[in-house]
């Protein structure tokens, strides 16, 4: 039987750009556990995978990580949707009042953009929608707003269907690829496929 690798991969991640990564690797069975990119380290901490994409810099003990590149979100909506609680303005007010969006308890992509652009804390209002493409068709439907990777929503704002809240206010989220040293040589494969296909996805991630 093929060698088994199990990893730690976040949502986003798995939906635009990883499977061609491990796709590239018939030789291997992989076992993908998803987790939130601020949680899918915990999984490399515990021993419990060889290897996670994760949004944290620093490895932790025994293991390397490095640095892929980061994915670029948008905050969007239905133009509906944007009529009914964001005229006259985008502001802290409609903020804190519009139905919200979230993939599950663990997502807070949506609190940072508030925070980075309205310095607003917390939406009351929240539908939690645990599935990448579910995420953007509950958008569509005018159900709430929500922050997407931009590779995933790019037919909906062509159509549309979909719109940005802020005009240039995206939200960039760095992710390292993080793997055992132990595991460094049987992975190293795959470690090269992940750095090539995520350079091709992936915004460079900038200096801080």
């Amino acid at each position: 039987e093929a060698p088994r690798l199990r990893i730690a991969v976040n949502a986003d991640s798995l939906a635009t750009w990883v499977l061609e990564a491990l796709s590239a690797h018939p030789e291997l069975l992989f076992d993908v556990v998803v987790d939130d990119q601020d949680h899918s380290m915990a999984w490399l901490k515990r021993g419990e995978v060889s290897a996670a994409i994760t949004a944290s810099a620093t490895p932790p003990q025994g293991c390397n990580s490095t640095p892929l590149g980061s994915m670029r979100y948008l905050a969007t909506a239905s133009p509906v949707f944007v009529q009914k609680h964001f005229v006259p303005a985008v502001d802290k007010s409609s903020l804190s009042r519009a139905p919200m969006l979230v993939f599950n308890s663990k997502d807070r992509l949506q609190d940072i953009w508030m925070k980075q652009y309205f310095e607003v804390i917390h939406s009351t209002a929240q539908h939690f929608i645990p599935s990448t493409q579910a995420f953007v068709e509950a958008q569509v439907r005018g159900m709430g707003w929500g922050v997407n990777p931009e590779q995933i929503i790019q037919s909906e704002l062509a159509s549309g269907q979909l719109v940005t809240l802020l005009p240039s206010a995206d939200l960039q989220v760095p992710l390292y690829w993080q793997c055992s040293r132990l595991m460094e040589q049987a992975l190293a494969g795959v470690t090269r496929s992940i750095k090539a296909v995520s350079g091709t996805y992936l915004h460079r991630i900038s200096a801080v």
